[in-house]
């Protein structure tokens, strides 16, 4: 998978002028940090938008720049249209300068929404993902030749590469697209190819043409329209069922996913593991050996008593952790925190998802 395009010498540059100063204004953005991803070598920027409400699941869209450039460029053209839509903005850095594609980018995107998910709560049912020339390439590519479960795509001036066949069998993401009519790869014939193709596998697609608008110009109200189109889009919940891993516990048929993240005394971080033993409601984690158990944890449904599915939890630890519950079916979370140094409590939540049946 390639997705690898320069844009004419004279453009590119003017873009990078203007979005150099634009990166220095946008580090200054409240909710905007950002991250390092040490499996692969890069970073990407997070931003949550201050009026994003808490306690809920909230939609994330992946952001990929342009062949040569970066995340800082990008920055200042895509944070507002994210406080718009009310999403989880993530902007990841290429391993090349030259543009995206291979196994280390797709590191980089998957271990960013990895962090994400650690740090804040996600509707994993409105993850999509978005991108300008050789990223909204990469977008489309990667939407389409992996099973990645993401909700839709939004390219921005994107060139055509060809795609024999949706990859996930149960979602063709639709697609949104802008072009200006004085791009290139609007007149040179790469926009034809695209519909012709989305057709072809059968992809609901949109669209929007700016007159006059060159290559390089990313319209705030363009980017606002593609990211409102890209959190109204859902993952059909059928499809969406736990995937069981080392540190991820499925439970009531693979409908709830459990995880659960601690930092102990020195300072060290990491994620819970799967004890051997999970139940159709309840399993074990834990943190430091296999032979010493430090977490419980069972999901029962009460819809029948109250309305809502049960967290109870028991942990024998004074180290601090962070477990999640997550509804894949409807995409709400419970989440419950034990600090460093306090004696874990037990939870016997009986109002913690309401999703019923």
């Amino acid at each position: 998978m390639n997705a690898r395009q320069r844009p004419p010498l004279i453009l590119l540059c003017l873009f990078l002028v203007l979005a150099s100063a634009a990166g220095a204004e946008a580090a200054s953005i409240p909710g905007l940090s950002r991250v390092d991803v040490p499996a692969s070598g890069s970073y990407f920027w997070r931003y949550v938008p201050p009026d994003l409400p808490q306690g809920q699941p909230a939609p994330v869209v992946l952001f990929f720049h342009g062949s040569g450039g970066r995340p800082e460029d990008y920055l200042s053209f895509v944070t507002g249209p994210a406080r718009t839509a009310g999403c989880i903005l993530v902007v990841p850095r290429s391993k090349s300068s030259l543009g995206w594609g291979g196994a280390t980018d797709e590191l980089t995107v998957t271990e960013s929404l990895r962090m994400v998910r650690e740090a804040l709560s996600v509707d994993d049912r409105r993850i999509a993902v978005a991108g300008h020339s050789a990223g909204g390439a990469y977008a489309y590519l990667l939407a389409y030749q992996k099973s990645l479960h993401f909700s839709a795509v939004f390219s921005m001036a994107a060139r055509y590469y060809r795609i024999d066949a949706v990859a996930d069998p149960d979602y063709k993401a639709p697609i949104r697209m802008y072009y200006g009519t004085v791009d290139p790869n609007y007149t040179g014939g790469s926009y034809e190819a695209l519909k012709q193709q989305w057709q072809r596998l059968g992809i609901a697609w949109e669209e929007e043409i700016r007159p006059g608008a060159l290559h390089q110009e990313l319209p705030e109200d363009a980017t606002a329209r593609g990211f409102q189109f890209l959190v109204s889009q859902r993952y059909p919940a059928a499809a969406t069922g736990c995937v069981p891993g080392p540190q991820i516990l499925c439970l009531a048929d693979g409908r709830f996913r459990v995880e659960v993240t601690w930092r102990d005394f020195s300072g060290t971080t990491g994620a819970g593991s799967v004890a051997g033993c999970a139940a159709a409601d309840s399993g074990l984690f834990w943190f430091f050996h296999p032979d010493n158990w430090e977490l419980m944890v069972k999901v029962l449904d009460g819809c029948a008593l109250n309305g809502h599915h049960w967290v109870f939890s028991a942990a024998t630890t004074t180290v601090e952790y962070t477990l999640t519950v997550t509804d894949t079916l409807t995409g709400e979370t419970a989440v419950y925190h034990n600090p460093l140094g306090r004696t874990a409590v037990a939870i016997n939540d009986t109002s913690a998802l309401d999703g019923c049946p």
